[in-house]
């Protein structure tokens, strides 16, 4: 009994020593102790992970500016007072833009970002933290799952950055989590925050999708499709959606990268998601199916209805049925379910526990494949277009004394841009903007615009010195299309 309480007198000692000699430390190295201030060892120790997290993914993060298809937009459904609306030439092609942010997973130039961030898509322009700048393509995207790959090309011998992909299975409630990209104009951020849950189901744009992990690190427009990572930077998820709101409110979303990774494999290898199919309709179980069936805890999914000659009724599963387990792993609820079913593949055997007249069993099943969806045919063929079109993005006119005049330029040569039916273009030029020169070159008509184009080759660098009325000659850069 004595020799007990003597190790607890150490136990209780200890930490009160430990504090003593940090204190006698800080006076050694002349910095004063001050009454009532808490050890800062671990806030530093974890600032520090968060620091070495960010350092270590953000190279990878990118920045995507989408260009949309311009459409003609009528005069009437502008909203501007009637004198200032006809001002308006109709039918004038407006070009739509956004953004949204990606993750580089892979050195040849593969990018995870949002399906919705790139949906219908003219031109995709992806900027590095270091200010590298591509041209990007899709290479194939799922709705369900609001997921897409694109893809840039490395010039040779060009390294790209790219991020850890970690697991979404191992995270729990209360991790800490990094959540990187580009809101709001804000470009390259980092928030902090915990999981908030995982396997939670919301609804957006008329689709059920399941298994999001949910987040309070601050999520705002511009962030869907970067990383969600852990503090090793590791990505753990795909920032998606926030709820309820065009603003942050809370709580945000994230695809699983498990799920993430398992799109992008069916991407880039049959073009489009092979989704599994079990052939049940299932619900959560609630306490009072808990009770009817004598279950001792209430979780697992219960089957609701079986579809006719589907792997499920081919397996012999039932009506009234509960899963309780894939696998072994067991089974919390129908989208726990939905999500072990997602990462499996077609035609895979798995091996399902269920409950049924009060005893478990196990029960074997081959899955199907839901119906491929639907290809899109592929746009017409653009009529053929002039040298300016086809690589500039814009076409142009020689520029008569009276429109020089009218826009106080006093200059010899130039010309006058016509139309820019292309959207890379249109940052750096409208139609009426008088051009001087194209990389330095300068430029007195039509005819020299074109034969200056023929030496640009597609996705290149393009300076144009324009006149501005009020601050004379300006530069303006953008790169072609590819």
């Amino acid at each position: 009994m004595l020799r007990t309480c003597i190790w607890l007198a150490i136990a209780v000692l200890l930490p009160v020593t430990a504090v003593a000699q940090t204190a006698a430390q800080q006076q050694t190295r002349g910095q004063p102790v001050l009454p009532g201030v808490a050890d800062t060892t671990i806030a530093v120790a974890l600032s520090g992970a968060f620091r070495a997290a960010a350092d270590r993914t953000l190279p990878a993060v990118v920045f995507i500016a989408v260009e949309q298809t311009p459409q003609a937009v009528q005069r009437e459904m502008i909203p501007l007072p009637p004198p200032f609306r006809d001002m308006i030439p109709p039918g004038q092609p407006q070009p739509r833009r956004g953004s949204g942010s990606g993750v580089i997973v892979d050195a040849r130039g593969y990018i995870l970002t949002n399906n919705h961030v790139v949906a219908e898509a003219s031109q995709l322009t992806v900027r590095l933290v270091d200010g590298r700048e591509y041209t990007a393509s899709v290479v194939g995207g799922n709705v369900q799952t609001d997921i897409a790959v694109i893809k840039i090309e490395p010039g040779p011998g060009e390294a790209l950055p790219t991020a850890v992909l970690g697991s979404s299975d191992d995270l729990r409630v209360g991790d800490w989590v990094l959540a990187l990209g580009n809101p709001l104009g804000l470009n390259f951020t980092v928030t902090a925050g915990i999981v908030s849950a995982t396997g939670r189901q919301i609804t957006q744009g008329g689709l059920e999708l399941e298994s999001f992990i949910q987040t309070d690190a601050v999520i705002n427009p511009g962030n869907s499709g970067g990383p969600l990572i852990d503090l090793f930077g590791r990505v753990v998820g795909i920032n998606s959606a926030i709820f309820g709101s065009d603003r942050f409110v809370g709580y945000g979303f994230a695809v699983p990268i498990t799920l993430a990774r398992r799109v992008m494999s069916d991407l880039l290898e049959f073009g489009y998601l092979r989704r599994p199919q079990l052939g049940v309709s299932v619900g959560p179980v609630t306490a009072v199916e808990a009770e009817i069936y004598d279950l001792r805890e209430v979780r697992g999914a219960l089957i609701t209805g079986v579809q006719n000659d589907l792997p499920a009724q081919r397996a012999g599963l039932r009506l009234g049925d509960i899963i309780l387990s894939v696998n072994g792993t067991p089974v919390q609820d129908n989208a726990d379910l939905i999500t072990r079913l997602a990462g499996l593949q077609p035609n895979e055997t798995v091996a399902l526990g269920i409950l049924r007249d009060g005893s478990q069993r196990n029960v074997s099943v081959t899955l199907g494949e839901f119906p491929r969806p639907q290809v899109q045919e592929p746009r017409a063929q653009e009529p053929q277009q002039d040298a300016p079109v086809q690589v500039l993005g814009f076409t142009v006119a020689d520029l008569s004394p009276e429109l020089a005049r009218r826009q106080g330029y006093r200059g010899e040569g130039g010309v006058v841009v016509a139309s820019v039916p292309q959207g890379a273009a249109s940052r750096a030029v409208g139609r009426g903007t008088i051009i001087l020169s194209v990389n330095g070159r300068r430029v007195r008509n039509s005819q020299e615009l074109r034969e200056i184009a023929r030496h640009i080759t597609p996705g290149s660098a393009v300076a144009l010195t324009i006149h501005d009325e009020d601050l004379g000659e300006v530069l303006r850069t953008y790169r072609t299309r590819q």
